[in-house]
């Protein structure tokens, strides 16, 4: 017998006679030499399974230490047996069989009897460590939660134990909970459940049918690991659950938002058409969040997509004081364009465009009458970009004839090569010469244009190697198409970047319009009088004045802009910065004081509506952050914002207190350094007002983030699309990122 003295032991209660009976048995059959031993455990009920039948004859163990109750018997059959061991019991005379099955039922009740540790009902695969330097009766077994094959003793269950308690804490602590309180049974979330709710967002993610986990080659993929798999039935029932949990958790947390701002867009397909629902709002920390409400079928017309909105607001409690605006999205015939611009959009890579181009300027119509009746419509800034830049464009390129010729015939020698990226051999080629692939631009994103032209120009030296390579003879740049390209690039710079800005999330507040627009228009001011732009001088001077006829409302701070307006001075990181800028690009009438007395007239009013309580805060200062994006004028990054000198009274007459706080606080706050929208929580009358006006979107990237026509398509182009519910499983995976609220054990509903 080996010295086992220094073998680290665990304590063990009164209750722990059958688990040490197990060990011991072992630790016995390691002793012995047994060549196999094989431990197989079930996820329900436990039995250990021992494959050497001559090392079990071989133990000897008091009887009173088997004696701990049943479980379920695995018996060994006559099948089961070698060849020699299955003769041999033929020869025996019927007493000898007698007294040997006496000796197999003693065996296979011992067997029944005996079971392991609790701790390896957290493990599976359990083995003997076949090494040679390994101690006898070493064991090795995989972690269910991480699949980490991990070594020890059935003896000595510490390295199992410490596995759990440093890597899997929750698993750890009910494992203790489960031992202090006598329950031998673990949480069946650890197991089965946790594993069913995997396969679950498998098939969500996947877009895969249901029938899937019955085939054979998914079932295949889990033998031996002892899981129990799911059915299609108990399947469809947990996304049902996980649908309805989704749903409530969304309705819950909306409930406790004061303000959100809804989105609205359609999607026509080959068969029908989708209407898309989503909602938005800013959480404490001023971090946008977002979710998917619906996604329906419908083939009706702009009556119909009312009737939707109403329904869903009613479904989750949606009133016109909490939606401070509904966002839609210019569904633009971008394919036209593209062929405008000397793209076929054959030669191109169509990512989830829309299957039929000619409705969508139909459902961009009834969108519009459908929204126009809403409360607080807006339309996407982004996608009017989009048209300034392609359709706008074009228009002022066919005022020139000779100009528009040339542009086709540059664009159309980028289009051949950028067809040959889609094949294999070509694409090999395009990346032993530059490095690198080209930027291949997309139906449904503009930028995509200016992307891949900016990657051209990038290899512009090698140009002439790469078209010869592909034998695109014809298709050679010349330098004046090179400089042409250039110009493009230059005046199609900004548009771009702004329409990336007004796309990112984070910080993103609809108080970010204006100054985007006037930074904007600033920009392309500055590009139209460079020398560095010689063919497309005019179309410069012509896009200036198509962005200011397309946002003419903001950029003329008419009084249908005033939501904006006051979004951005009570945005910390603008204030009125943007101000004079704009009165120089635009020649706006309006003044400072105007635009003071807006804010503070709408503090007041907004004030009295809500009940809110007010108090002057102490004004403390923060270090000012230097804006990277924004470009005014060189005059206005000090500190003064406004042709108002902030030292003197307002004129606006301080009638009641409610006024005298609201202009005190108002005036603080253009002092404060801070460039945070953690300073307005200084300023109770702003704060609030602060919140709801910044909560609308500016552009659909928060949307198509949550719900757009990729997932609808990821989802339509499955096998059996009768298999479940395509709305269902669109929202699903939409919302599947969403931090659903807790019960009261920890578990996500």
């Amino acid at each position: 017998m080996a010295d086992v003295s220094s073998i680290k032991t665990e304590a063990l209660d009164g209750n722990a006679t059958a688990e040490f009976a197990a060990e011991q048995l072992n630790w016995q059959l390691a002793q012995s030499g047994a060549s196999t031993v094989g431990i197989k455990i079930e996820q329900e009920h436990p039995v250990v399974v021992w494959q050497s039948s001559e090392a079990m004859a071989n133990w000897q163990a008091p009887r009173e230490q088997l004696d701990t109750g049943s479980e379920e018997t695995e018996y060994i059959s006559e099948y089961d047996m070698e060849l020699e061991d299955s003769v041999r019991k033929r020869k025996l005379t019927p007493m000898q069989r007698l007294g040997r099955r006496s000796a197999e039922n003693v065996s296979a009740k011992r067997k029944k009897q005996m079971k392991l540790p609790e701790i390896f009902r957290f493990f599976s695969n359990i083995e003997r460590v076949q090494e040679s330097s390994a101690k006898p009766g070493a064991v090795s077994a995989t972690c269910n939660a991480c699949h980490s094959r991990i070594k020890g003793f059935v003896t000595v269950t510490s390295n199992f134990i410490k596995h759990l308690r440093l890597k899997h804490t929750e698993i750890h602590a009910a494992f203790i909970g489960a031992k202090q309180s006598g329950i031998t049974e673990p949480p069946e979330v650890q197991g089965t459940e946790s594993f069913d709710h995997r396969v679950m967002c498998y098939i969500i993610d996947t877009a895969s049918p249901l029938s899937i986990v019955e085939t054979d080659s998914f079932r295949n993929l889990f033998k031996g690991t002892h899981l129990r798999l799911i059915g299609r039935g108990k399947l469809e029932m947990r996304l049902d659950a996980r649908f309805s949990q989704i749903v409530n958790s969304i309705k819950n947390v909306i409930a406790t938002k004061k303000y959100v701002c809804t989105s609205a867009d359609v999607w026509p397909t080959r068969d029908c058409s989708f209407f898309g629902y989503t909602c938005h709002w800013l959480d404490h920390k001023y971090q946008r969040n977002s979710v998917a409400l619906a996604c329906r079928r419908f083939t009706g017309d702009s009556a119909q997509i009312l009737e939707m909105i109403s329904g869903i607001n009613n479904d989750y409690e949606l009133n016109n004081l909490k939606i401070v605006a509904t966002v839609t999205h210019n569904c633009s015939d971008f394919s036209r364009a593209f062929h405008a611009f000397g793209i076929n959009c054959k030669d191109i890579r169509i990512e989830y465009a829309h299957e039929h181009e000619s409705d969508c300027e139909s459902y961009a119509n009834s969108m519009e009458l459908t929204c126009n009746a809403l409360p607080n419509h807006i339309r996407c800034a982004s996608h009017t970009l989009n048209v300034l830049a392609s359709t706008d464009f074009v228009q002022l390129l066919s005022m020139d004839k000779s100009l528009k010729e040339r542009h086709s015939r540059i664009f159309a020698k980028c289009s051949s090569l950028w067809r040959k990226c889609d094949c294999p051999k070509s694409a090999e080629i395009i990346a032993a010469v530059l490095g690198e692939a080209l930027i291949v631009p997309t139906i449904t994103r503009w930028n995509s244009i200016y992307d891949g032209i900016c990657c051209i120009l990038l290899h512009k030296e090698k140009l002439a190697e790469l078209c010869s390579k592909l034998s695109l003879h014809n298709s050679c740049f010349s330098a004046s198409d090179i400089q042409y390209l250039e110009e493009f690039r230059i005046l199609m710079g900004p548009i771009a970047t702004t329409i990336e800005f007004l796309r990112m999330e984070n910080n993103l507040f609809y108080g970010c319009l204006i100054p985007a627009l006037t930074s904007l228009c600033v920009k392309l001011k500055r590009v139209s009088d460079s020398s560095e732009l010689i063919d497309l001088k005019v179309v410069a001077l012509g896009l200036q004045l198509k962005l200011k006829e397309r946002f003419g409302k903001y950029i003329r701070l008419a009084e249908d802009a005033n939501n904006a307006i006051i979004a951005s001075v009570l945005c910390p990181s603008v204030k009125m910065r943007w101000f004079n800028a704009l009165a120089r690009v635009s020649g706006h009438e309006r003044s400072a004081d105007d635009i003071h007395k807006i804010v503070i007239a709408e503090a007041v009013r907004h004030a009295k509506a809500t009940e809110n309580a007010y108090q002057s805060a102490l004004e403390s200062a923060y270090p000012k952050e230097k804006d990277d994006f924004y470009e005014f004028d060189e005059a206005d990054d000090g500190g003064e914002t406004s042709d108002l000198d902030m030292s003197q009274p307002s004129p606006l007459p301080a009638a009641t207190k409610l006024i005298d706080d609201a202009e005190a606080q108002f005036h603080s706050y253009l002092r404060d350094a801070g460039t945070t929208f953690e300073i307005l929580e200084k300023y109770p009358l702003l704060h609030d007002l602060a919140l709801k006006y910044n909560t609308p979107l500016t552009s659909s990237a928060p949307v198509e983030r949550v719900l757009s026509l990729v997932h609808i398509n990821r989802y339509l182009r499955r096998s059996d699309p009768s298999d479940y519910p395509i709305e269902k499983l669109v929202l699903l995976k939409a919302n599947s990122g969403f931090q659903m609220v807790k019960d009261s054990k920890g578990l996500l509903i």
